[in-house]
């Protein structure tokens, strides 16, 4: 099995086969990047509205997929699955769709302007140092200011920043870039 049908399912994939491929992966690449970024969005990418646009994404995404499986005639493998599991992935894939493309649309291309073309800022704010043992993320936070409407709601800090200001509030200067798309966060430093 060459790296072709590897990628593609094809020694000679269509252009279509390519297309698709390569866009999801890019897409991945970017729900990725947009899910690690210290990014605050603009009030318009945040809230309940920007929630339900993406969960309408995820539906229609849901619907192409499963008219592209009927098509192809692969609608029986997802049934013969059980009517669970297609029940699952009828309720799930939506929500995975809409998290990919808000992380894509709302997240990462933004930050990605924003660090591109955005105007350098300097902005100070009253944060609270914040403890929380997590296997994923950072242990060390810093809670509050303008992350309240981002997402995650918290800035990663440093064991000694946390040490030197348990569980307070403190002065803090977040420096970064700005565009009308939201606000990159680059550099803490401490108001004090």
């Amino acid at each position: 099995m060459g790296w072709m049908t590897a990628w593609f399912g094809s020694d000679t994939p269509d252009r279509s086969q390519v297309v698709i491929t390569v866009a999801s992966l890019g897409a991945l690449a970017l729900a990725l990047i947009g899910a690690f970024v210290d990014f605050v969005p603009a009030p318009v990418l945040h809230g309940m509205h920007v929630a339900v646009l993406f969960l309408v994404i995820g539906v229609l995404g849901t619907a192409g997929l499963l008219r592209h499986a009927g098509r192809q005639g692969r609608m029986g493998v997802l049934l013969d699955k059980g009517f669970l599991k297609f029940l699952f992935f009828l309720c799930g894939m939506p929500v995975l769709l809409g998290l990919i493309g808000w992380c894509v649309l709302a997240k990462a291309l933004p930050w990605a302007w924003t660090r591109a073309f955005g105007e350098e800022f300097r902005e100070s704010h009253v944060m609270k140092t914040h403890y929380a043992r997590s296997r994923r993320a950072c242990d060390y936070r810093l809670e509050g200011g303008p992350m309240e409407r981002a997402t995650p709601n918290y800035l990663c800090i440093s064991e000694t920043f946390y040490h030197r200001h348990p569980e307070e509030q403190v002065p803090v200067v977040l420096a970064g870039r700005r565009s009308l798309f939201g606000a990159s966060i680059v550099h803490i430093e401490s108001g004090r």
